[in-house]
């Protein structure tokens, strides 16, 4: 097991070793995200003459349903070496524009565990030659050694990228209902811009946008907002270019006309980066005139979904980071922006904007609810998660605490006895059957104001609020005994297991730490009694 700080720490001393071993080029290490879904690359080293685009491509999501090198390799669990020769058409385009000769894909995988579940690819791009097999057996060692630890941080990022979006949209739920409210008052379409601007410019760091709309086959400026006075001579300067010089259609013309053909957001994280590559004439006469445009965002202004406009974005002196949270928002926002606009035109259609609103807080406020739900929720067992956990036993503390003990408060460990040879024998989709199941077992004992949670491996909490040691001790007895008598159905066929269970209550004084610690060694003394027994302390 690797000890590191943070998942991106955990990353960079593996990209350090993939470097310190030599065996190729470049390389990218793409991870699953939370939904599972689809990869995200999260480390990437291209080959020299490339290197430049390196921040462009960091943070871009692989789907696992497109047939390609990294989903062969995660569906497969092996080693899958690309050349020209074995490669799907769009393969073969990425082998010669990187002047790649093999691309090898290697499985983030368990030792020994291949072809069970990655977690995600290692991509090794080779120029000349192909990668030796004792060499790619190095590297497969190094995996083995990272895997762990990376499996585990892996994890811990999701639950708080889930719990970051979930907090994130409650804040963003508030703030837009304030700013919906304020744009339906509004009919003059210069208006419309100048607030959305300034509600863009208080939740990103941007500080110059453009506002441009389809009429009569080109893309006519309307306007351009800058976020602080020392810009406005920046955005005169460029508002006087761009309405003498309305955007083509051509998608060739302009980065502009290119979204509003494929309505799709175009992000460039630093215009530094890229300054060097061929553009069309129209955006390098922009970027002359906005001379220290760094972060560069271009959105399709959309209207029931089809483009109408587009509106184009700069940070001014440093570069900004944008989440995948601020791309959702700006999704939306533009969406609302279009539906605006066109209503600021055709007034009498008001209560249509009124409706699309509705709907927009809706959605919003589904998604506020699913991410809460995922951020609290074990996948697997249904049951809270670790953090939820701290959260339900803090509330139940302080409520213990304020009324002196009177109304007890039990908690109880269980685990899964011998659940690692459980797994080595049976394989971990066996395992991962058990655990579903025996949450559902603890879930037919405990009382409706009891919580059950999944702390961590094959360990799970009962939070018992009103339940003395008696009542704690007879439940655990309850549950283990109802566990040994079951056979359990899993993929590896009927199972048997048993349970160990520590149990304790509250005493007056008791943080989390001194209540859980009890518990803890009563499982202890469960576990040196043989097993399948309950403890209390």
């Amino acid at each position: 097991m690797i000890n590191a700080g943070r998942l991106d720490d955990l990353l960079d001393l593996l990209c350090d070793e993939i470097q310190a071993l030599g065996v190729a080029d470049g390389y990218l290490i793409n991870l699953l995200d939370a939904s599972g879904k689809s990869l995200t690359c999260l480390k990437l080293r291209y080959p020299t003459e490339f290197q430049n685009l390196e921040k462009s491509y960091l943070g871009y999501k692989f789907a696992l349903n497109n047939g390609q090198l990294n989903a062969r390799t995660m569906a497969s669990g092996e080693v899958m070496r690309v050349t020209e020769d074995n490669a799907t058409s769009e393969e073969v385009n990425i082998l010669r524009y990187w002047k790649i000769r093999e691309m090898t894909g290697v499985p983030l995988c368990a030792p020994g565990a291949r072809p069970a579940n990655p977690t995600g690819v290692l991509i090794l791009l080779k120029q000349e030659g192909s990668i030796p097999d004792q060499d790619l057996a190095r590297v497969t060692e190094l995996v083995n050694l990272f895997h762990g630890s990376l499996s585990r941080w892996l994890r811990f990022a999701h639950l708080e990228m889930l719990h970051e979006e979930s907090k994130a949209s409650v804040a963003e739920n508030r703030r837009h209902l304030q700013f919906l409210d304020e744009m339906t008052s509004l009919t003059s379409v210069d208006k419309i811009y100048e607030l959305f601007a300034n509600e863009l410019f208080r939740q990103l760091p941007l500080d110059l946008i453009s506002f441009s709309l389809v009429e009569d086959g080109q893309m006519f400026p309307r306007k351009v907002v800058a976020s602080k006075p020392k810009f406005e001579s920046v955005r005169r300067e460029w508002e006087n270019y761009l309405k003498q010089n309305p955007y083509s259609l051509d998608p060739t013309s302009s980065g502009s006309a290119h979204v509003l053909q494929r309505n799709k957001v175009m992000l460039f994280p630093d215009y530094r980066d890229i300054q060097h590559l061929p553009m069309a004439l129209h955006d390098r006469k922009s970027l002359a005139i906005v001379q220290q445009a760094r972060t560069i965002l271009i959105s399709p202004i959309r209207h029931n979904k089809k483009p109408i406009g587009t509106f184009l974005s700069f940070s001014l002196d440093n570069p900004v980071t944008l989440s995948s949270a601020d791309l959702d928002l700006i999704d939306y926002l533009t969406s609302f922006l279009g539906t605006a606009i066109t209503n600021s035109k055709l007034y009498e259609t008001s209560q249509a904007q009124i409706a699309e609103i509705r709907h927009l807080n809706e959605m919003l406020e589904e998604k506020v609810q699913e991410l809460a739900q995922q951020a609290s929720t074990d996948q697997l067992t249904g049951l809270l998660n670790f953090r939820a956990f701290e959260q339900e036993l803090n509330k139940r503390l302080h409520e213990a605490s304020r009324y002196g003990g009177k109304d007890s408060l039990a908690l109880a460990l269980i685990d899964i006895d011998h659940f690692k040879l459980f797994n080595d024998t049976n394989g971990h989709a066996a395992g991962n059957d058990i655990l579903a199941m025996v949450a559902e077992e603890i879930g037919r004992h405990i009382r409706q104001s009891d919580q059950a949670c999944r702390y961590g491996g094959e360990e799970f909490v009962l939070i018992l609020p009103r339940c003395d040691l008696e009542g704690v001790r007879a439940l655990s007895e309850r549950i283990r005994a109802s566990v040994e008598a079951r056979r359990f159905e899993t993929c590896a066929g009927p199972c048997s297991i048993s349970l160990s269970i520590g149990c304790t209550v509250y005493r007056s004084g008791d943080d989390r730490h001194t209540l859980f610690s009890r518990a803890d060694k009563a499982l202890y003394r469960a576990k040196e009694s043989g097993r399948n027994t309950v403890c209390a302390f």
